[in-house]
């Protein structure tokens, strides 16, 4: 090649492609981590460079040029290549589709006239407050576990794990943020990122994060942000402006100029897992990156996951231990398993239950009743001929919606007006099964006349800012009763609920799935500890008619060590997660004969090539993920070692090509970095 030429590996947003060579034009500077234009086949598309190199492999008609260099901000870092480059590899999809989805969408698309100005308004969003500390501003006294947490954290040198384990309500935010005052008092060019899982806890969670940093700009990221709102605090965090970032999972591949501290709450939770496109865990990327940058990470949980606990058990992570609550009147509630009414009877709330918010209610306190199914009732039904409300796209039953008078499929979101009479026989008798939150709140209305109740989930907080508005009217005490999902259950500081009431969970506890057990736990101490986190002890009631079943009774003793424990021996003598390392292969096509067809040609060659220490199992129809007329199958691989299943997996999938109508895609569990 000609001397003085210079070439750039260029990622662009293509699935299977690698970085592609681009000539760098004599009269152009380009540097790493710069966002460039460049035509891939017939298409200009925004790339970013990911090395620059005094020759390529290409020969000369074949190489292409940069069109353009988009140096409208400063290049991302080599920090940031390096994460995005570990979770394309670690999760065996393209570096280019791992790095360009991380962007948010104004930065990833060929620039507008307006581009220009639209950079300048979100800069003058991201401008810190001119607002200095008050001398007088108070700040809770921690308590001994509190400061002792704080200081093992901020006395830290380079990457250290904590695991955070924490009683609910034993004050683990305000750790958080003594810690990020320390951080940040330290290093005035130190930037700290702070996850939570759920899309509603963040304004509640940013607003105390700027009451505590009233002179700092405090950026925020969620899904639920328009392209400019998220744009503007990528751009903020990635110049140095704002030095803290709360943030739900997209969070984590945020471009820090000095990333210093990471803080993941309810590091428990599933939301940091990613659902399709590059399959990543927030949290394990977290540990990964907090080791790239020599820099504490604490994960902070009242119910770790079992892989976070085993790790803590083995020494990997620093245990640090809240035991009590942090307002010294607060206790733990008082947990008290009830029978549920006869199967029949129409009521889902049993007559002890309500005798129970009664008297909450006549003392003045507040009621949370729990529910983890959203709308009125499950399926519809027909008696005469067993017709049963069913999704056309996927497997799924659609779920009675009565206020919008429409079935809905949870699943796929597809929706259909209820019809008049049952489509198969014509009886207009047909019948709601089951009960969602709608039917619950519905019947609370009749129980408690005149009383103030208030619905939280996903239907009924669907539009901006909706969650919000409702959890701060239950912050100022404008309801009695709140009813809902899994939205009211972590995080939310509520001062005065003295009763929790937990409805119909051993759905979950008779589920196959691996980790329903777990996650059940999980979720009902969530729930349970909304309750007496002010003044007054709290009191749970749980509906269930498995009263002997173990998880409860660990429940009712608030034990954690206790489940985890006895949960971790169970995987172990099953050789389940986290003593063994497993990965998914999911294959979708019109026909299910197709997609397993697919598989079983994997699995012929992964036995093939296989060794001990490897284990592949036969796939597995799945027709009741169906989706958009696409049928699914999966495929488990299996290691003893985390290095030893991955090497295998990327021999075996390197250079597989499916056929036109099949698409698939891996997923790795755990990360374990």
């Amino acid at each position: 090649m000609p001397e003085g030429n210079l070439y750039a590996k260029v990622l662009v947003d293509v699935p299977g492609l690698g970085p592609l060579d681009y000539k760098v034009p004599d009269d152009m500077l380009v540097a790493v981590g710069d966002r460039v234009t460049a035509n891939v086949q017939t298409r200009k598309v925004v790339g970013v460079v990911a090395a620059l190199e005094n020759a390529t492999d290409l020969q000369g008609k074949r190489i292409r040029s940069i069109t353009s260099v988009l140096n409208d901000v400063p290049p991302l870092s080599a920090e940031w290549l390096a994460l995005t480059r570990f979770a394309s590899l670690y999760y065996l999809r393209g570096w280019g589709e791992a790095a360009l989805s991380a962007l948010p969408l104004f930065f990833k698309r060929l620039p507008k006239k307006n581009h220009r100005a639209m950079l300048e308004k979100f800069r003058r969003k991201g401008i810190a407050p001119s607002v200095e500390r008050s001398s007088t501003q108070s700040k809770p006294v921690l308590n001994a576990e509190q400061m002792a947490a704080v200081d093992a954290v901020v006395s830290a040198k380079g990457f250290v794990p904590f695991l955070l384990f924490g009683v609910t309500g034993s004050g683990k935010t305000e750790v958080y943020l003594h810690v990020m005052e320390e951080v940040l008092h330290r290093d005035p060019e130190a930037q700290v990122l702070l996850l939570v899982p759920e899309i509603n806890l963040t304004p509640q969670l940013q607003a105390r994060v700027k009451a505590r940093f009233p002179h700092e700009y405090v950026a925020a990221m969620h899904s639920e942000y328009s392209d400019g709102e998220r744009a503007a605090a990528w751009l903020a965090v990635h110049e140095g402006r704002a030095r803290i970032l709360v943030g739900t999972r997209l969070s984590i591949f945020s471009s820090f100029k000095k990333l210093a501290l990471i803080l993941v709450d309810e590091e428990h939770d599933l939301s940091y897992k990613a659902g399709d496109g590059l399959r990543y865990s927030a949290r394990d990327l977290a540990v990964w990156r907090a080791a790239k940058n020599s820099c504490p990470v604490v994960l902070g949980s009242a119910t770790p996951s079992l892989e976070s606990w085993a790790k803590a058990l083995k020494k990997e992570y620093v245990l640090l231990t809240l035991t009590q609550r942090a307002m010294s009147k607060a206790k733990l509630p008082q947990i008290d398993l009830i029978d549920p009414n006869p199967k029949g009877s129409g009521m889902l709330v049993s007559p002890e239950a309500e005798g129970s918010i009664r008297s909450e209610l006549d003392a003045g306190r507040q009621v949370l009743v729990f529910l983890n199914r959203r709308g009125y009732s499950p399926v519809l039904s027909c008696p005469s001929c067993g017709w049963v409300s069913a999704c056309i796209r996927c497997s799924a039953f659609t779920v009675f919606h009565k206020r919008e008078k429409a079935l809905i499929c949870h699943h796929c979101g597809w929706r259909r007006p209820v019809p008049d009479a049952c489509p198969v026989c014509g009886n207009v008798d047909i019948l709601p099964r089951g009960t969602g939150t709608e039917r619950l709140e519905e019947e609370l209305e009749r129980l408690f006349p005149g009383k103030r109740i208030l619905r939280i989930d996903r239907d009924s907080t669907s539009k901006k800012h909706e969650a919000e508005k409702a959890f701060a009217r239950v912050h100022a005490g404008e309801v009695d009763i709140l009813v809902g999902t899994q939205m009211i259950a972590k995080g939310h500081d509520f001062q005065n609920v003295g009763l929790v009431v937990i409805l119909n969970a051993d759905t979950q506890l008779l589920s196959p799935a691996a980790r329903a057990r777990e996650h059940l736990f999980s979720t009902l101490m969530q729930v349970a500890g909304r309750a007496g986190r002010a003044n007054g002890k709290g009191r749970v009631l749980i509906q269930t008619r498995f009263k002997d079943e173990p998880l409860f009774e660990a429940l009712r003793l608030q034990d954690y060590r206790r489940f985890a424990n006895e949960t971790l021996e169970e995987r172990r003598e099953n050789f389940s997660v986290p003593f063994v390392y497993q990965a998914l292969i999911t294959a979708e096509s019109d026909a299910l004969a197709k997609a397993v067809l697919f598989l079983e040609t994997i699995a012929r060659r992964g036995r093939g090539v296989a060794s001990g220490e490897v284990r592949v199992f036969d796939p597995v129809p799945m027709p009741l993920v169906r989706l958009m007329n696409r049928e699914r199958a999966q495929l488990l691989v299996e290691g003893d070692e985390r290095k030893t299943l991955h090497r295998f997996l990327r021999g075996l999938l390197e250079g597989v090509k499916s056929p036109s109508d099949v698409v698939w895609q891996v997923e790795i569990d755990p990360t374990d970095v």
